[in-house]
C-alpha cells in the first residue's frame, strides 16, 4: 500500500481500519462545503489550489473528528491527552484561509 501524501486527510488524521473510509467521507463532504463557499468548484475567485486544498484538509479534519467526540468534546490521544471542544461549524478553520481571496459585498 503506498503511503498517503501530507495533504491527504487519512494521514492528516491518522486514520487506520475501518476509519480509513470514514475519512474518505469527510473528505468528500468537506470539499463540497469549500467549494460551495467559494462559488463552485470552478473556483470564479480565483482561490489558490493549495489554500483550497489546506482549507479542505482542515474542514474534513474537524468533520472527522466530530466522530470521536461526546457533546462537543474530544480527547485526542497523545502523552498528555487534554479534552478540547469540536467547533460547532466545520467550515470555522477555512474561513480565515479563504476570505481574502473572496469579493465580499460593495
Amino acid at each position: 500500500m503506498p503511503e498517503s501524501a501530507p495533504t491527504e486527510l487519512t494521514w492528516y488524521v491518522d486514520a487506520v481500519g475501518d476509519d480509513v473510509e470514514f475519512a474518505g467521507e469527510s473528505k468528500t463532504l468537506a470539499t463540497q462545503m469549500v467549494h460551495d463557499f467559494i462559488g463552485g468548484a470552478e473556483n470564479p475567485f480565483g482561490v489558490p489550489a493549495p489554500v483550497v486544498a489546506r482549507a479542505i484538509l482542515e474542514v474534513g479534519a474537524d468533520l472527522y473528528y466530530r466522530k470521536a467526540s461526546r457533546n462537543g468534546v474530544v480527547e485526542l490521544g497523545g502523552v498528555e491527552a487534554q479534552p478540547f471542544r469540536i467547533n460547532r461549524d466545520p467550515m470555522t478553520a477555512a474561513y480565515p484561509l479563504l476570505r481574502r481571496y473572496l469579493v465580499m459585498g460593495l
